[in-house]
C-alpha cells in the first residue's frame, strides 16, 4: 500500500502540490515567525548584557508606579559620598534623555521611526570609537555608527541637534559603535553623545544625573558594598545590580517582542484554520474522485482498513513534505519579516535566524498534525466504499445522515454564537472578549459548515431559479447539478465562505475602529490644530521648550497648551498625576494657571501643543 500510495501522489503531480500548498502557507508563516522572534530575543538579550555591562552596581532614584521613562534623576552630590566607601573601585555618572533629535547636512531632522532618540553622556564602558575621537568638550558630540552611515554624517562637520530645552550647533567628532567595539548594536535609534557637564546643561539636567554606575574593586563583596551605599545615599534612591539592570532591559525588550510574536501568530492561526478547511475538502473530493479506484482495491482483496491507512498515508506524505518546504521557506520568510519591518520603520538589530526545536515541533504539528486530522473524516468514508463500486458508475460516498448534521451543527453553532454575544456585550477584561470572540468565532464557522449540507438543496433551488430562466438550459443544468449533490455543494460554498468572511472582518474591524477613533476625537478634543512629532511610535517623542515658547508668542492663538503624555499619566512639574481619559477639558484642568508657567521645569518635553484659535483672528494657516 506504501508503494501504491506514493505511486498515486507522483501520478498526480498537480494534485500533490496544490494539495500541499495551503499547508505549506501556514508552516511557512509560523516559522517565520518563530525564527524571527526567536532571533530578535536573541539580539535583545545580547544588547540587554551590553547595557548592563561596564558596571556592577547602578544608583537610580527609587520608583513605586510609573515607566521608566518617568524615573526621577539623582544628585550630583551623591557622586561625591561613594569615593569612601570600601570597595568601590571607581563612579560612572551619566544622564541621558529621550528626544534628542540630530539635524543632517540637509537640514532635515533624524527621527527614528520606533526606536527613540537618545542623547546621553559619554560612557566609557558602552561606546567604543570606530571612527575620530570622543567629545571632550563643549561643542562637540558623537553619534552612533548606524545613525551616521544611514544619514552620511561626517566628522568634522557642525550638525543641528535639539534637546528636549534648546536647539543648537554642534560639531561631530567621533563616530561609535554601542555595546561592542566590533558591531553596533544601537537598535535603530539615533545616539548623540556629548561630555558630561555639557550633556548635563545641554539636556536640562544640570547638578543632577540619570544613574551613577559603580564599579568595584576585584575582590570586593558585591552584596555588601551594595549595603554600604544603600545606607550612605537613604531611602530615597536604590542600589541595584547589574543583573536586576539585565533582566529589566530583557523584559522590555521582551514586551515588545512578544506584541510583533502575538499579531503575526494570529495571521498564522487564520491561515492554518483555513488550511484546515481546505484540506478537508480537498481530501474529500479526492476520496470521492477515486471510487473506483478504492473500490477495485476492495475487490481484488484489501481490507477496509488498508484502504482507509492508504488515504491516511497519503495525508502523511503531504504533510512531511509540507512540514519541510514550509521549514525551509520559514527560515528564509524569517529574514523577509524582519526586512519589511525595516523597511516600515521599525529599526532591528541584526543577528542570525534562530531555528528553535520548538519550531520545528509546531511546524510539525501544523504541517502533519493539521492535515493528518483533516483526512480522518474522508478516510473513514473511503473505508466503508463496497467492492461493488468498481462496477457502479453511480457510487457514492457514504457520509453523515442531514439529521445528524442538523443536530450536531445547530449545537455547535449555537455554542459559538453564544460566546459571540458574551464577548460583545457581557465580557469586560480584555482577555475574556477576546477568548470568547475568537473561539466563538472557529465554533460558529465550523458549525454553520456542518449545516450547511442540510440547506444546500432549497438554497441553490431558491437561487438558481431566476439563473435557470435567465440562460435557459445552461443555467438549468447548473441549477440541476447543484441541488442534486448539497453536500458536494456546501464543501465547495465553505472554502469561499471563509474567504469572504475573513474579507468581511477585516472591513467590519478597519471601519469600527476609524469610527470609534474619529468619534473619541470629535467628543474630546476641541482644539483645532495640533502639533506632535512626526514620530507616533515613539511616546517620549516632542518638542524643546522653545518651540512651544514661539508658538504661544504668535498673535492671534486663543491658548496653547502644553502637554505631554505617558502611558496614562501627565507630568506636570514633574509628577506624574493620573488621567481617567484623554478628555481636553480635564487635561486643561491639570495644566491651568500657574501650572502651566511652571510646566516641565525639569526639562520635560511636551510631546504635542493643542491650540485654540481665535475666531477673531484670520491666520491664513
Amino acid at each position: 500500500m506504501l508503494k501504491l500510495t506514493i505511486k498515486n501522489l507522483l501520478d498526480k503531480k498537480i494534485r500533490f502540490a496544490l494539495t500541499s500548498l495551503s499547508v505549506v502557507l501556514g508552516v511557512t508563516f509560523t516559522v517565520a515567525v518563530f525564527t524571527m522572534t526567536d532571533s530578535l530575543r536573541a539580539s535583545f538579550d545580547g544588547l540587554a548584557q551590553d547595557i548592563a555591562s561596564g558596571t556592577d552596581l547602578t544608583i537610580r532614584a527609587t520608583q513605586i508606579v510609573g515607566d521608566q521613562i518617568d524615573r526621577a534623576s539623582v544628585p550630583a552630590e551623591l557622586d561625591d559620598l561613594l569615593i569612601d566607601i570600601e570597595g568601590v573601585n571607581a563612579t560612572a555618572p551619566e544622564v541621558a534623555v529621550f528626544n534628542t533629535i540630530i539635524t543632517d547636512g540637509e537640514d532635515e531632522a533624524i527621527i527614528p521611526q520606533g526606536p527613540p532618540a537618545i542623547g546621553a553622556s559619554w560612557s566609557p564602558y558602552q561606546f567604543f570609537i570606530a571612527d575620530g575621537r570622543q567629545p571632550s568638550r563643549a561643542g562637540e558630540f558623537a553619534t552612533d555608527a548606524t545613525t551616521a552611515g544611514n544619514n552620511k554624517l561626517v566628522i568634522g562637520e557642525t550638525y543641528s541637534v535639539t534637546s528636549p530645552i534648546e536647539q543648537r550647533e554642534f560639531e561631530l567628532v567621533g563616530i561609535f559603535n554601542f555595546g561592542s567595539p566590533d558591531t553596533n548594536r544601537s537598535l535603530g535609534a539615533t545616539m548623540a553623545a556629548f561630555e558630561l557637564s555639557e550633556a548635563q546643561e545641554f539636556l536640562g539636567l544640570e547638578g543632577v544625573f540619570s544613574s551613577i554606575g559603580v564599579r568595584l574593586d576585584p575582590n570586593a563583596d558585591e552584596v555588601a558594598v551594595q549595603a554600604a551605599i544603600q545606607d550612605a545615599i537613604g531611602a530615597e534612591f536604590e542600589v541595584v545590580t547589574s543583573q536586576v539592570i539585565e533582566e529589566e532591559t530583557t523584559n522590555n525588550f521582551g514586551d515588545v517582542i512578544d506584541i510583533f510574536n502575538n499579531i503575526l501568530l494570529g495571521f498564522a492561526f487564520v491561515i492554518v484554520f483555513v488550511s484546515a478547511f481546505i484540506i478537508n475538502n480537498t481530501f474529500q473530493i479526492v476520496v470521492a474522485q477515486r471510487i473506483r479506484e478504492l473500490g477495485l482495491l476492495r475487490a481484488i482483496g484489501a481490507t477496509g482498513s488498508q484502504v482507509r491507512n492508504s488515504v491516511l498515508l497519503e495525508a502523511v506524505l503531504v504533510g512531511v513534505f509540507s512540514t519541510v518546504t514550509g521549514l525551509g521557506l520559514g527560515l528564509l520568510g524569517g529574514r523577509v519579516l524582519r526586512s519589511i519591518l525595516n523597511v516600515v520603520g521599525f529599526s532591528l538589530p541584526a543577528g542570525p535566524i534562530r531555528l528553535e526545536p520548538r519550531t520545528i515541533v509546531w511546524a510539525a504539528a501544523i504541517g502533519i498534525g493539521i492535515t493528518v486530522l483533516s483526512s480522518i473524516i474522508p478516510a473513514r468514508r473511503a473505508r466503508k466504499i463496497s467492492p461493488i463500486a468498481a462496477i457502479h458508475n453511480d457510487q457514492r460516498l457514504a457520509s453523515a445522515s442531514l439529521t445528524r448534521r442538523l443536530v450536531t451543527g445547530g449545537v455547535v453553532t449555537a455554542i459559538g454564537a453564544t460566546l459571540l454575544v458574551l464577548g460583545l456585550f457581557v465580557a469586560s477584561e480584555t482577555t475574556r472578549v477576546l477568548s470568547a470572540i475568537g473561539v466563538g468565532a472557529v465554533l460558529v464557522f465550523v458549525g454553520v459548515n456542518t449545516l450547511s449540507p442540510s440547506f444546500a438543496r432549497p438554497v441553490a433551488n431558491l437561487i438558481g431559479w431566476p439563473i435557470a430562466k435567465l440562460f435557459g438550459t445552461s443555467g438549468q443544468i447548473a441549477q440541476g447539478n447543484a441541488a442534486r449533490s448539497p453536500r458536494r455543494t456546501a464543501s465547495t460554498a465553505g472554502a469561499l465562505m471563509i474567504g469572504l468572511a475573513l474579507v468581511g472582518m477585516a472591513g467590519v474591524v478597519g471601519a469600527s475602529l476609524t469610527e470609534t477613533f474619529r468619534s473619541t476625537f470629535d467628543d474630546s478634543v476641541q482644539a483645532d490644530y495640533f502639533i506632535q512629532s512626526p514620530n507616533s511610535f515613539d511616546p517620549t517623542a516632542g518638542f524643546a521648550q522653545e518651540i512651544a515658547d514661539e508658538v504661544e508668542a504668535i498673535e492671534g492663538f486663543e491658548s496653547v497648551v502644553r502637554y505631554r503624555f505617558g502611558l496614562g499619566v501627565i507630568q506636570v512639574q514633574g509628577v506624574a498625576r493620573d488621567i481617567l481619559s484623554t478628555d481636553f477639558d480635564q487635561i486643561q484642568r491639570h495644566l491651568d494657571g500657574d501650572v502651566i508657567a511652571g510646566t516641565f521645569e525639569n526639562s520635560e518635553p511636551a510631546s504635542s501643543i493643542a491650540i485654540h484659535i481665535d475666531p477673531a483672528v484670520e491666520l491664513g494657516l
